[in-house]
């Protein structure tokens, strides 16, 4: 649980530290039984728990506990903002700035599994980059 959990953007440390209510947004839309559009993508659900069990269950159905961006690896971004080929160029281009300035600063986040260093211009790019990391564990764990 905690892998997944993690893998979905929460701390490592999230099944020992769990705040009872929490606020959560949609990164999928909520759609009603005849496939209308209940809830756009965005909305904050505050005051759910905050149980892992719980919000475990409420990742896989697109609610996770930061607001979607355009530059947010979750399945649902990359699909509403244009999928892989967005996610590559950006890559790219971050290479390349990376590149251009050796000396610049980069936050650096380190994998507590593998030691595996996630590194990008600002800490929540190194935290997106160690979150889809972290995925491979679970692709791998599972086979």
């Amino acid at each position: 649980m905690k892998a997944e959990l993690v893998a979905n953007g929460y701390a490592w440390n999230y099944l020992d530290t769990w705040q009872p209510k929490i606020t959560l947004y949609r990164h999928a839309p909520g759609l009603t039984v005849t496939g209308e559009l209940a809830f756009p993508v965005g909305t904050p659900l505050p005051q759910l728990p905050g149980e892992p069990g719980y919000v475990l269950k409420m990742a896989r159905n697109g609610m996770l506990p930061y607001p979607p961006t355009d530059s947010c690896e979750c399945r649902w971004c990359v699909e509403r903002t244009g999928g892989v080929d967005v996610i590559k160029a950006t890559k790219d281009i971050a290479a390349g700035i990376e590149s251009d300035n050796p000396d610049m600063k980069l936050s650096t986040v380190t994998c507590q599994e593998c030691g595996y260093e996630a590194k990008a211009l600002t800490e929540p790019g190194a935290i997106s980059k160690l979150r889809v990391h972290t995925k491979a564990h679970e692709v791998t764990s599972t086979v």
